[in-house]
């Protein structure tokens, strides 16, 4: 995997395709690789990018929201990126407003999955039980359907059966990844999910904006996404039926096609 120095930093990344660059920031206890399927559906036609955010530093005081832009800045710049389409899920949401706030020029889109602008009123431990896929209900889902399902699966050699295997294991090693994040990196980014509120700056956001939701997520993230819709000047809302927190995950077709369509009109209209 390729690895880009920023400062000190090395940041590991993926990228594949060519076109409009769009860059996916991870969630809370997510790595590039959560975003398989964004590259799969959508490297045709666009240069997505995906990369690892920092990890957790020795002094919790220097884990600033403003070190994680800096990151993507720097990530950009090595990898001779003008400008793009900076696309957050859940905590990576955070990283994408600031930036969008901080280098408008430099953000083509802005699209946030299953995000918010104010810190989610919930305890910490729930918070994480609901917005980090280690141990998210749709691995246990998707672990039960495989083993009922596995021995049938794999006895067909039909394409449809062979992707439906690939993209179970795909979902499960996703999960499973997330467990290695450090209990440090955690709580430093809970910090900063604290500290952090654009309610008041939301206005500010120049950038056309997709606000993405599953409408099986929690109530809490549904109300955020509406505030984000309502906050933003040129934003538009999709909910996603069946989807929950990580509906670019278990639903990355419908995930994929709205953004698609989205960048095709706004970005057309714009241009």
């Amino acid at each position: 995997m390729p690895t880009v120095r920023v400062d000190t930093l090395s940041v590991d990344y993926h990228e594949a395709g060519d076109g409009l660059p769009i860059v996916f920031i991870p969630g809370i206890t997510e790595y590039k690789e959560a975003f398989v399927f964004q590259f799969r559906g959508l490297q045709d036609s666009y240069r997505v990018v995906s990369y690892d955010i920092r990890r957790g530093l020795k002094r919790a005081t220097d884990y600033t929201l403003d070190l994680l832009v800096e990151d993507l800045k720097g990530l950009l710049g090595a990898l001779k990126v003008d400008s793009a389409v900076i696309c957050g899920h859940s905590f990576g949401g955070l990283i994408a407003l600031e930036f969008a706030l901080r280098y408008p020029e430099e953000t083509d889109a802005l699209v946030l999955a299953s995000s918010w602008a104010a810190p989610p009123p919930v305890p910490e431990d729930r918070l994480l039980g609901w917005i980090s896929s280690a141990g998210h209900p749709f691995h246990k889902s998707l672990g039960a359907s495989f083993r009922v399902h596995m021995a049938r699966l794999l006895g067909s050699k039909t394409s449809s059966t062979l992707a439906m295997v690939d993209e179970v294991m795909a979902v499960r090693a996703i999960a499973r990844q997330a467990v290695k994040t450090s209990r440090t990196a955690i709580t430093q980014r809970f910090r900063l999910i604290q500290g952090t509120d654009f309610t008041s700056r939301l206005s500010q956001v120049a950038a056309p904006t997709l606000v993405v939701a599953g409408a099986r997520d929690r109530s809490v993230f549904l109300g955020s996404s509406q505030e984000l819709y309502e906050g933003i000047p040129d934003a538009t809302l999709e909910v996603i039926e069946g989807g929950a927190h990580f509906c670019f995950l278990t639903r990355h077709d419908q995930f994929n096609t709205i953004v698609d369509e989205f960048l095709t009109s706004r970005l057309s209209e714009i241009g």
